[in-house]
């Protein structure tokens, strides 16, 4: 039956050294929290560009994960004093990603650095280092577990957001030190936090495929928080409406 399709969700990656192994790395809790909520998670490994067509055919959603860094390089920078570790073939797997998926109208959904990964596929900006950059902010880099809230979001209550989590404010973790800075065309901002750093945005043209970023971990507050797991389950949804419609169409 149509309706027990589970959609394929590509999830991006970064490359760590294991035991003196260079190997790939997705966090548990993501992968856990696309199950859950009904996807069938597979890898995508970081610096497979020549793949991206092959990824966006085989993948039903697309989901950019947390890492490192973006380099400057991708959005036409000089790097500044505080950017810390970056992967340019993550950078140009991922920007190859957003655009292939956009081309065959499949789901993207953008996680800490894959938000701002989204915006810069499409054209925008990072914020190399929030600290350095902006005298008032706040603190966006927690010391507490990382599945605990530490500030609040406002959200717009016109957003895909607001209908998920229901209520125009929102507590969540913090664990990054650049954010988005020029916003890219297509885009818009629908979640801010105090400071007016960008916490979450959306695609502008609202019937086309879902286009999310959120700059908080919601996998990591998923098993606590039932909102930031029907994150995972609207996104999902989203992916398996797209992949029922499109065998329709064949």
């Amino acid at each position: 039956m149509e309706s027990s399709i589970h959609p394929v969700i590509g999830l991006t990656s970064s490359i760590v050294t294991h035991n003196q192994i260079m190997s790939y790395h997705i966090h548990e809790k993501c992968v856990r929290s696309v199950i859950q909520a009904g996807g069938v998670p597979v890898m995508i490994p970081n610096g497979s560009s020549e793949l991206i067509e092959v990824w966006g055919n085989v993948c039903d959603g697309i989901i950019l994960s947390g890492g490192e860094d973006i380099d400057p390089y991708s959005f036409h920078a000089h790097p500044s004093p505080k950017v810390e570790e970056t992967s340019p073939k993550r950078d140009e797997t991922e920007i190859g990603l957003v655009r292939c998926a956009l081309e065959k109208n499949k789901p993207i959904l953008g996680l800490c650095r894959g938000m701002t990964m989204i915006n810069v596929a499409l054209g925008g900006t990072v914020i190399q280092d929030i600290e350095a950059q902006h005298a008032n902010a706040i603190n966006h880099n927690q010391q507490t577990v990382r599945s605990e809230p530490t500030h609040l979001i406002e959200i717009d209550e016109r957003s895909r957001l607001f209908q998920m989590i229901g209520n125009q404010t929102y507590r969540v973790n913090s664990m990054h030190h650049q954010a988005i800075d020029k916003l890219a065309a297509g885009l818009r901002v629908v979640a801010v936090a105090p400071d007016g750093m960008i916490e979450a945005v959306e695609g502008m043209n609202e019937a086309a495929p879902l286009i999310m970023g959120v700059q908080w971990h919601p996998e990591e507050m998923a098993s606590e928080e039932s909102a930031m797991q029907r994150l995972f389950k609207m996104f999902i949804t989203e992916c398996e409406h797209h992949k029922v419609n499109g065998q329709k169409g064949r």
